[in-house]
């Protein structure tokens, strides 16, 4: 029986080419340039493919078990055996192969550089009024003036709408989103967007999105509510940045999940619970909108009705 270098093959085959010829599709406006976004042409599936050193993984959105390197890529989906798998991959690689479907965004490890971050943050300007926010995403202009948000949102010299992501130790990241634009500025590290809070908060919303955050305040309007945004998937490092915001608030009584009504916002919230257990009092909820599929922004636009 002919053996095969597996160690090799994860490197060398590309899982985002391999994917697209099953069937995925690149979502190239929510990919980054650490990870690539694909959905399959028929049967929903989500997968978010990236570099682990220099070997390809990947995960599914939609069930946490179904993770790995391209060699459990083609395991949780096909029959092949491990011989079967080996001689598919053993021949994209060699080139005899299929050949790739179509050119890929290249992939790199997120470099950060804290020191451009804050240079460039520094020429940033509060924003109370962008056209981006109430035009598109119809945040009233009074969420953006209140105190719980003023100051917290600002804006680049080319218009974007600026979120700034911070780790307790200052600002670390700059997420970006316009029309056009839905990315993090290069050498960000992404850890949580906060708005203010005050020592008589009682709750702590936490939303995937910090435009989500601004919907849900628009929608219920609570007083004594301190927001925060996790701009997707939590990484132990903004966990442990979560936990220790958790419990500088001295009357906190809930935290509030204010995720997507979808599987992913299910995997967060989740996350959150499990490594919370025993770390903070309060009690922890989920607030998802009503519609499946719906995040809250949707809900303010009247798009989930």
């Amino acid at each position: 029986m002919q053996k095969y270098d597996f160690a090799t093959l994860k490197q060398s085959v590309h899982l985002g080419q391999y994917a697209a010829w099953q069937g995925y599709v690149l979502d190239r406006k929510k990919s980054t340039p650490s990870s690539l976004v694909m959905r399959h042409v028929t049967r929903g599936d989500k997968i978010i493919v990236s570099k682990k050193g220099v070997v390809w993984v990947y995960f599914s959105v939609h069930d946490e078990l179904d993770n790995g390197t391209i060699v459990d890529f083609i395991k949780n989906r096909t029959h092949k055996t491990l011989p079967e798998i080996g001689r598919e991959l053993a021949a994209w690689s060699g080139g005899s192969g299929t050949l790739p479907v179509y050119k890929m965004p290249d992939i790199r490890q997120p470099v950060y550089d804290l020191g451009r971050i804050r240079r460039a943050f520094q020429w940033m300007k509060p924003t109370y009024c962008h056209p981006y926010l109430i035009g598109e995403r119809k945040i009233p202009a009074d969420v953006l003036n209140d105190p719980r948000f003023a100051g917290c949102i600002f804006q680049d010299r080319y218009g974007n709408v600026v979120f700034p992501h911070q780790n307790g130790q200052g600002v670390c990241g700059l997420e970006l989103k316009n029309t056009d634009k839905n990315v993090f500025m290069r050498g960000s590290e992404k850890a949580l967007w906060l708005g203010n809070g005050s020592s008589a908060d009682t709750t702590f919303i936490l939303a995937e999105a910090a435009i989500d955050a601004l919907s849900h305040f628009a929608l219920f309007r609570p007083r004594d509510a301190f927001y925060g945004a996790v701009s997707g998937g939590m990484s132990d490092h903004q966990l442990s940045y979560l936990t220790a915001i958790i419990q500088k608030l001295p009357s906190l009584q809930t935290i509030v999940l204010a995720v997507d009504h979808d599987p992913g916002g299910q995997k967060i919230a989740s996350r959150i619970k499990s490594y919370l257990a025993g770390k903070c009092a309060g009690t922890i909820v989920r607030h998802i909108p009503k519609k499946e599929g719906a995040d809250w922004n949707n809900v303010l636009k009247g798009d989930s009705n």
